[in-house]
């Protein structure tokens, strides 16, 4: 679901042994932003609360951003015992309490404090965007001449597209196309959705509309999550099985998207199960049952390297610089081994991609590492073909 707890050697206290869990509240949400303030991501929660950690443990969570800090303001907010809501920082803050690192989908948070978390965001311009995901069903099985497709509008959130589909197939639902994705300015015009190239002589819309809307305000603030919009068909005749046409949701100055739909009634069902069952299967792909690629031995001589400061400046600061965590170095400065610090935060923003290619690029550019094109930190031993200079 997009939400990955990541927890250091050395996090724990050498000796001791914790049960950590991390869940994910699909429920109604006990934060009520401030303000022009809302959601970006689901809220989580690791625990167990209260856990004395040695180290920072780096949380990802999703979310539904176009991140520009000319057009957003973005914070992270922390529910306290007494079950209110508290800022931890602001993105743009230079702070040592935690670190957050944005990247296009979800946001790397080291944490110091195990407990429930969430971002929220705030558009500073008309031009903020956020990303919405839309998805189009339809039944399994049609006994009556009447067809109904619902489309679905929800922040573009892995769990929460996750909910939409199991309720669905519940009822007995299917997609009916690949989901898509449109950018939702902060413009105050809402979607506009309407069913185009209806067969005419096979098929009629119930009631005579061929054009929804849902207003800025459902969208935005995410006050009513999933919002579904439905368009009732009909057709003339039972020997039609068949139903073609077009869905388009457009925003006024801003993104559009169409869905294609081609469906049979009765006819097809297996491999429009098998659509629904695929798509599922990526919305609810994790990661792999080893999160840390850089082998031990490496990581050690890496951060031995780096937390010794230097007086040509290539330290802990330039490894942060050639690995693009160039922000709020403060935080990193007050950590017994800065080095270690940015390779967690590092690891967690690469789970998906493993790239330690760049990382090597990285010290190769440094002039600390120097090792040929074909070498790569992907080990899994103690052993590597690195040359570690001076």
């Amino acid at each position: 679901k997009g939400v990955r707890l990541m927890v250091p050697l050395g996090s724990i206290p050498e000796g001791n042994s914790w049960e950590m869990y991390i869940t994910v509240n699909h429920g109604e949400t006990s934060l009520l932003p401030e303000g022009g303030e809302i959601l970006l991501s689901p809220e989580v929660t690791c625990g167990p609360p209260g856990l004395s950690l040695s180290t920072p443990v780096a949380l990802t969570v999703p979310h539904c951003a176009m991140v520009c800090p000319e057009h957003w303001s973005i914070k992270l907010k922390r529910q306290v015992l007494t079950g209110k809501w508290e800022e931890v920082m602001s993105l743009e803050d230079e702070t040592t309490s935690c670190y957050c690192l944005m990247d296009l989908h979800s946001c790397h948070i080291l944490l110091e404090q195990l407990g429930t978390y969430a971002l929220v965001g705030e558009a500073l311009t008309g031009c903020a965007e956020k990303r919405l995901k839309l998805a189009v069903f339809g039944q399994l099985s049609c006994s009556s001449l009447e067809y109904d497709l619902r489309v679905y509008c929800v922040d573009d959130i892995p769990s929460t597209l996750q909910e939409v589909m199991t309720e669905e197939r519940n009822q007995g639902g299917h997609l009916l196309a690949e989901p898509g994705t449109i950018h939702f300015k902060a413009n105050s015009y809402g979607l506009q959705i309407s069913l185009l190239d209806m067969p005419q002589f096979l098929w009629r819309v119930k009631p005579l509309t061929l054009f929804q809307e849902i207003a800025f305000s459902q969208i935005w603030s995410r006050s009513q999550q999933p919002l579904p919009c439905a368009f009732r068909v009909e057709r003339f005749n039972s020997a039609t099985t068949q139903l073609s046409c077009k869905i388009c949701i457009r925003q006024l100055k801003g993104d559009e998207l169409f869905f294609q739909i081609n469906t049979s009634i009765l006819e097809g069902e297996r491999e429009v199960v098998l659509l629904c069952a695929q798509v599922a299967s990526g919305v609810a792909g994790i990661a792999g049952p080893k999160p840390f690629k850089i082998p031990y031995s490496i990581r050690q001589k890496i951060c031995s390297t780096f937390d010794i400061p230097s007086a040509t400046g290539k330290d802990w600061r330039l490894l942060a610089q050639k690995l693009h965590i160039d922000r709020n170095l403060s935080y990193f400065a007050i950590k017994s081994s800065p080095a270690s610090t940015i390779l967690d935060i590092w690891e967690a923003q690469h789970q998906h991609d493993r790239d330690l290619d760049s990382l090597a690029s990285a010290l190769e550019e440094i002039g600390r590492i120097q090792a040929p094109n074909s070498m790569t930190l992907d080990g899994d031993g103690d052993e590597a073909d690195y040359n570690y200079g001076g």
